[in-house]
């Protein structure tokens, strides 16, 4: 080739564009991988998946309340791992002022609204004041045991309210007094209507005067009947912003969600007796009787409208013809609560 030949262009671009073309070929691999270290060193939080499983909750305020009272409860959840599009503020129609049946009804309607909008089987319902009324209503009367998973009340007038100057609205009127028909026919039975297929929590305070004697939340057979005690205890009002009572109702809810589900697993081995060891059974005589019963025999006193035992001074409950307690007598005017008594 002659001195003054120059290369042609071609000859001369050929080894540069395979070096080119593998280059590009060992970006492309780089940038494969790295997407697969991406995708597999950032999964999904476990709060992150854990939030999705929650049941939806539907947060109802009391008597003349609006759903915005029920946002800083609202805003604790989601703060604490609950999806924000499975968590609902509501009032029915009337602000909890009307018939508690009614009301009952209308949620009945919210509760199917979210069901279908989440794709959830069930919802939690988490109630306060006049509206633990409405919410067990519904899960009684009108088919909610099969859509509600949990029920939580605070500062309800489950047994009435001595703090009752409020009887201009229907509802009050229903709540009012332990005596009144809605009461007793929602008490009827059980007041757990749906237990153990709906997890029931109360949660009260004793520096509640409007849901009053404050023990009036309680609800025979809940799962946990949850009190706030000591001088800075929250009011009425304050409850359902109370971090305690929050973080009460939080752990409530997580330990009663997605139960398990089955037959157990049959085990081998030496089987073992199950014959508990005899007991002696307690001796003294038994009572059984309404609370106001015990009061008027002189088995127990009336104490700021509960029954407490004479002698031990245990708490029965409402001093009412519509709370019974069975009641042993160990000595002289002493009276012990006895479960066990025929």
């Amino acid at each position: 080739m002659p001195a003054n030949t120059q290369p042609s262009s071609a000859s001369e671009n050929r080894p540069n564009r395979r070096k080119r073309l593998l280059a590009a070929a060992s970006a492309a691999l780089v940038a494969v991988a790295t997407t697969v270290v991406a995708l597999t060193s950032y999964p999904a939080s476990a709060e992150t998946t854990a939030a999705a499983t929650h049941d939806p909750v539907i947060m109802i305020p009391g008597m003349t309340g609006t759903p915005s009272n029920m946002d800083p409860m609202k805003a604790n959840l989601q703060s604490n791992g609950w999806a924000a599009n499975r968590l609902f503020t509501w009032t029915d129609s009337s602000r909890m002022t009307q018939d508690l049946a009614k009301a009952a009804q209308e949620l009945g309607t919210k509760v199917d609204q979210v069901r279908a909008q989440t794709g959830a089987s069930k919802v939690v319902l988490a109630t306060w004041s006049a509206s633990t009324l409405a919410a067990r209503y519904y899960i009684k009367n009108l088919g909610g045991a099969d859509r509600v998973s949990q029920y939580i009340g605070y500062a309800g007038p489950q047994h009435g309210t001595t703090n009752n100057g409020c009887q201009f609205y229907v509802s009050c009127q229903q709540f009012g007094s332990a005596n009144s028909p809605f009461l007793r026919d929602l008490n009827s039975g059980t007041e757990v209507p749906g237990h153990p297929q709906v997890a029931y929590m109360t949660i009260r305070s004793v520096n509640d005067i409007n849901a009053a004697p404050y023990d009036t939340a309680k609800l025979a057979g809940a799962d946990d009947n949850y009190l706030l005690s000591g001088p800075m205890a929250p009011t009425h009002f304050t409850i359902i912003t109370d971090a305690t009572a929050l973080a009460a109702m939080r752990a409530f809810i997580i330990a009663h969600e997605n139960p398990p589900t089955g037959t157990p697993t049959p085990t081998t081995g030496t089987p073992t007796s199950t014959t508990a060891p005899p007991t002696s059974t307690p001796s003294g005589q038994c009572f059984s009787s309404s609370n106001y019963g015990h009061v008027v025999a002189g088995r127990a006193h009336n104490s700021y409208g509960y029954a407490l035992a004479n002698g031990s001074n245990q708490n029965l409950g409402l001093n009412s013809l519509y709370v019974s307690t069975k009641l042993r007598q160990t000595g002289p005017n002493y009276y012990v609560i006895d479960r066990t008594c025929p």
